[in-house]
């Protein structure tokens, strides 16, 4: 039986060229898949904010600040760093802040969509309240998003329009709202009127951002542009 030879210096160099081809494909497909996963997370948990909100019939016209508890979709920075995270809820209190009790659970893990402002982003479960928390909260750490921009999403403190604001309310209807901050009488003034959009920007500038738009009235929440090139 004849004994078959080693490899030559040609044909591992032929293996080298296939594997960096590979590589070179491997590469790119990675950061599409996590830009695909971030715009569906999101778009997930915004429209999730709205079905919490058209689910919810704790709402009282009795109390001048009813409109402060409506559901939200906001976003927020760690303590000490840039690093951005997301948090759903609700202000049952009307204090205008939300606590781990006033949020939303993950479907996905049956955690809280929580983080407190005061506190560094984890690092690692060590932290007990880190633990309670759903890791997809965390945009910067696990989707490498480094900034939000919110454009005609507009917080109104009385008739009139002030400055952009980073998170997204919806009323009982699951009509978006942008007014229920400053809430201290029954209205319906602070309804919007335009497409709100919300631009998630990558630390990798070569990951192509994307748009997130919620429409008017219905609360329609859509990827700008063409969704076959994700």
């Amino acid at each position: 039986m004849r004994l078959k030879k080693a490899f030559t210096m040609v044909e591992l160099l032929i293996v080298i060229v296939i594997l960096a081809i590979l590589a070179s494909y491997s590469i790119p497909r990675f950061k599409r898949d996590t830009r695909s996963e971030a715009i569906n997370h999101i778009l997930t948990m915004i429209r999730y904010t709205q079905n919490l909100a058209l689910h919810d019939t704790k709402h009282s016209i009795d109390s001048t600040n009813w409109q402060r508890s409506f559901w939200r979709f906001g976003i927020y920075k760690c303590k000490n760093s840039n690093d951005l995270f997301y948090k759903i809820g609700t202000d049952k209190d009307y204090n205008k802040g939300i606590n781990r009790a006033e949020t939303a659970i993950d479907p996905a893990n049956n955690k809280f969509t929580f983080w407190d402002t005061r506190k560094p982003c984890p690092i690692n479960t060590t932290d007990a309240l880190a633990d309670q928390v759903s890791p997809n909260i965390f945009l910067t750490r696990k989707y490498g998003i480094k900034s939000v921009n919110f454009s005609s999403c507009m917080v109104m403190t009385n008739a009139k329009k002030t400055s952009s604001y980073e998170y997204i309310g919806f009323d009982n209807f699951g009509r978006p709202i942008m007014s229920y901050l400053a809430s201290i009488k029954p209205s319906y003034w602070g309804y919007m009127v335009s497409k709100c959009q919300i631009t998630f920007n990558f630390t990798d500038n070569s990951t192509k951002p994307f748009t997130i738009i919620v429409e008017p009235e219905s609360g329609y929440t859509h990827l700008a542009g063409d969704t076959n090139n994700l």
